[in-house]
């Protein structure tokens, strides 16, 4: 049975030491993004500032309905010389490092200090996934692998539905090589099981986002030999 180190991680949406910049009250301050939690950490000039000095409370001010808390200060602060920064919980859609996904690109490990590993189809989703956003010829071992997606960046859309197509047919493209190679690992006897092994490409629905003109978001469903589906989203970022 084949095994991968997890990659994807269950993303907190944490933001650590924001610069934000105190109200001209003297007492407030306002995040860039919404505020999901009260157990928020502000910096004045690098140093904590005891969380007795301040609250999260709503702002009547808000010109976003979702970006409705504030830090205020129980006092008006005296220095004019510090800087400000905010460490806090963001919600997912407002998030920089999933992008409203989930999830991140990192290794993980359990509580022993551990690297967390993947197996069946939980491996099966990990490989697809690094077959799609790998560029092609980037591994100098392994050239075949990959696509060109990365050469649609910065290019400019005159025909939305060719670039859809387009992206469709990179990603059949390389699932297709990965299902080859699947079969000649199978055929040197090693072990493997049902759910690593990828049956087929269900469906790949490539749109642009509804929020950001400039995103693809390309949605893929396959399904393992076991009969269990996965699904990703890769998102592509255009001019």
């Amino acid at each position: 049975m084949s095994f991968d180190l997890n990659l994807q991680t269950v993303c907190n949406h944490r933001i650590d030491k924001e610069l934000v910049t105190l109200d001209t009250d003297r007492q407030s301050l306002r995040a860039s993004r919404p505020i999901a939690a009260s157990n928020v950490v502000l910096f004045a000039s690098g140093d904590a500032v005891s969380n007795s000095l301040y609250s999260v409370i709503y702002d009547s001010q808000a010109t976003l309905s979702n970006q409705s808390r504030k830090i205020s200060l129980k006092k008006k602060w005296n220095s004019i010389e510090d800087f400000f920064e905010l460490s806090y919980i963001t919600i997912s859609g407002f998030c920089p490092k999933c992008v409203g996904l989930n999830y991140i690109d990192d290794v993980s490990y359990n509580i022993q200090g551990d690297f967390l590993t993947i197996v069946n189809e939980l491996l099966l989703l990990q490989n697809l996934e690094k077959f799609t956003v790998t560029e092609l010829q980037s591994n100098p071992f392994q050239l075949f692998i990959g696509t060109t997606l990365v050469k649609l960046l910065g290019q400019r859309v005159s025909d939305p539905s060719y670039l859809s197509s387009k992206v469709t047919q990179e990603i059949n493209n390389t699932l297709s090589v990965f299902k080859q190679l699947q079969k000649q690992y199978q055929n040197t006897g090693r072990a493997v099981t049902q759910g690593e092994l990828l049956d087929q490409v269900t469906n790949i629905s490539v749109q642009f986002d509804t929020t950001d003109p400039s995103i693809l978001r390309a949605e893929v469903t396959a399904q393992a030999v076991s009969g269990k589906s996965v699904n990703f989203t890769q998102l592509l970022k255009i001019a």
